[in-house]
């Protein structure tokens, strides 16, 4: 049988931060009997099996195993955290975590720690789809354990980056799908509780000034629906049209039969007709017309002379119909001459008016103060026109002179008083005045 002999403890090997005794055979063969063999063999296993048990116990190692709330002392000769765990007896769990600080030179004990993780739920609109197991983990690194992945617009709580703790739930919320139509073309946008304006940005349609939606823009949709969207055209169109002003004709007793004038202007008018037309997708909906006035029109007046020659009185009574310059309607008539005569401005008549063009001098005895007269030419060569009794002289007074016109205050007047000289005239009382 070979020899071995054990070497000096000098000569220990060291593996693992443990020390284990070193042999080495001799290389020599003694030959004895079968049954001095086997007490060579009895006695030799005595002696290591005493050494091996002083071994061990020299050489062993304490490690305080902490398993969540559980605490306790092994003894081991191995350095791996896992074989200790092996030789304790103790499972892992697929995702649970050691942390083993090692053997270190003067530390009496080692420790093996066992974060246990613990389940949770993923839940998917609120109906669980997966279970998963945390030590520390932050939410997004469950769902991906999870093979859960998010779209981009689905939610989470808590968020990804959360560190996620025993108890808690991972929720998603899916977002749904919304159609939106436009242009004769459907896109399918994401929709988790948007607004519709969000989604039509999101489905790149751009609104015009008259687009319908079939929803209120500001309005949060909260299930898969379809939005559609209408495009509204409205053209507009404008025809103006001329409306032509009348022409009327008036009688003026300050105008000689033949001379006319305009009173009044005439100017056309114009209306407008808007025609409003609405296309919903290409289709004609709606036809609208207004009309306004833009001009409006101003007929035109033109004044025909009615008098024998041009009056010397422009006062225009239209109450006096003349017919061949002559009153139609009239009380009586005072056939005789007429002077004329001028005053300083400001003076008054003897029946207390002001002296002006268009009052006269009568007796009043024959026609009355305050009658309303028209005085024209026997001849038809003059005509005073419209008159006031108002005044009175000695001539009238004395049945010489029936009417003695007044022409004004100036010397220009005083000029058409000396031209007017002595005429005969006719003195028409068209209206009896009562003094």
């Amino acid at each position: 049988m070979p020899i071995w002999v054990l070497l000096k403890p000098t000569d220990m090997r060291t593996k693992g931060g443990y020390m284990f005794p070193r042999f080495r055979n001799t290389g020599l063969t003694i030959r004895i009997s079968k049954n001095a063999a086997l007490k060579i063999l009895l006695i030799f296993g005595s002696i290591f099996g005493a050494f091996l048990m002083t071994g061990l116990l020299y050489f062993r190692n304490d490690v305080q195993i902490i398993d969540e709330n559980e605490k306790r002392i092994v003894y081991t000769v191995s350095d791996d955290p896992y074989e200790i765990l092996r030789e304790n007896h103790i499972t892992l769990g697929a995702y649970d975590r050691i942390e083993f600080t090692g053997f270190e030179e003067n530390v009496a004990t080692a420790t093996l720690t066992i974060e246990r993780a613990f389940d949770a739920d993923v839940l998917e609109d609120g109906k669980k789809t997966a279970t998963v197991h945390s030590v520390d983990a932050t939410v997004a690194q469950l769902l991906e354990q999870a093979g859960v992945e998010l779209g981009k617009y689905d939610k989470v709580s808590p968020s990804k980056d959360t560190v996620l703790e025993d108890g808690q739930k991972i929720a998603i919320t899916r977002a749904y799908d919304v159609k939106v139509t436009a242009d004769g073309k459907t896109t399918t946008v994401k929709c988790l509780d948007n607004t519709v304006s969000e989604l039509l940005k999101r489905a790149g349609v751009t609104l015009g000034k008259n687009d319908m939606v079939s929803e209120e823009l500001e309005t949060k949709i909260t299930e898969p629906t379809e939005i559609k969207v209408s495009r509204v055209e409205i053209k507009t169109e404008t025809q103006d049209k001329t409306i032509p002003y009348q022409t009327s004709t008036v009688t003026t007793n300050i105008l000689a039969i033949g001379q006319s004038e305009v009173r009044t202007k005439g100017v056309n008018g114009k209306i407008r007709t808007t025609t409003t037309t609405t296309y919903i997708d290409g289709v004609k909906t709606d036809v609208k017309k207004t009309t306004k006035v833009v001009t409006k029109k101003v007929d035109e007046v033109i004044a025909e002379g009615a008098a024998i020659v041009t009056p010397y009185c422009k006062i225009d009574d239209t109450s006096i119909v003349l017919k061949n310059g002559r009153p139609v309607d009239y009380e009586y008539v005072v056939s005789g001459k007429a002077t004329a005569y001028t005053a300083p401005a400001g003076a008054y008549t003897a029946s207390g008016r002001l002296a002006e063009i268009g009052t006269v001098a009568v007796n009043p005895d024959v026609i009355p103060y305050g009658s309303k007269l028209y005085i024209v030419g026997q001849y038809d060569n003059i005509c005073y026109g419209y008159a006031i009794a108002a005044d009175t002289g000695e001539g009238m007074m004395a049945g010489t002179i029936p009417v003695d016109v007044y022409m004004g205050s100036t010397e220009e007047h005083y000029d058409d008083a000396c031209a007017w000289g002595l005429q005969y005239v006719d003195i028409y009382v068209v209206e009896v005045g009562n003094g």
